[in-house]
């Protein structure tokens, strides 16, 4: 796919231009209406298709690639998932400037699977903050106050804006997972027995890549 938006956006990969033969499409190859939808995009012409279906196509492949092929060669590790997954709802956010139906229906999916209270720990043991982010993270942490009882259900999902930080969405439900909000000290043992470990965890969705 990184070959393929290369070209989209007009450069030459590394090994040269070449085009692989389509294969299947279905549930255990959802990646293929990505890259199929590149290919259709640059043999438009040759495949005689409208305008409107070129247009279509085009904005498809302006998010592609902008966006999703970016985010996709990023996403292998969960330490980094966090930062990302805020940094791609703010540039949607901003996307809907350019596409606001397409940058809508991504937000959409995001505020239902993305940037919840259960993850934003993990982004203490990645690369994408600055040491500054990270201590106002650990600060909310330390200052959560553990609460007497837990609500029980499906994760709750934050409401994001263009302001919004990964502290912002530190809540109670961290004492659920983790011992880190109950010392300092705690917290400190944990980070340097679980660095190595959160740096090479990959997310769920990635273990069969």
């Amino acid at each position: 796919m990184a070959e393929l938006t290369l070209i989209v956006l007009g450069d030459t990969p590394p090994r040269g231009i070449h085009w692989s033969r389509p294969g299947a499409i279905h549930q255990a190859r959802w990646m293929a209406r990505n890259l199929y939808s590149m290919k259709m995009f640059m043999f438009a012409e040759q495949l005689e298709y409208d305008e409107e279906t070129v247009v279509k196509l085009e904005r498809l492949n302006l998010f592609l690639g902008l966006f999703y092929t970016p985010m996709w060669m990023s996403s292998t590790l969960a330490a980094d998932a966090p930062a990302n997954d805020l940094q791609f709802m703010k540039d949607m956010m901003k996307f809907k400037r350019t596409d606001p139906e397409i940058a809508q229906a991504v937000l959409q999916k995001l505020e239902n699977h993305k940037c919840t209270q259960e993850v934003v720990p993990f982004a203490l043991f990645g690369s994408r903050l600055s040491d500054k982010e990270k201590q106002d993270i650990a600060a909310k942490l330390h200052a959560t106050e553990k609460p007497d009882s837990f609500r029980r259900g499906k994760p709750m999902f934050p409401q994001v804006t263009a302001k919004t930080t990964l502290a912002d969405l530190v809540g109670l439900v961290i004492f659920c997972l983790t011992p880190l909000a109950l010392s300092m000290t705690g917290f400190c043992n944990l980070w340097r027995h679980g660095q190595g470990v959160m740096t090479t965890a990959r997310p769920w969705n990635m273990s069969a890549m």
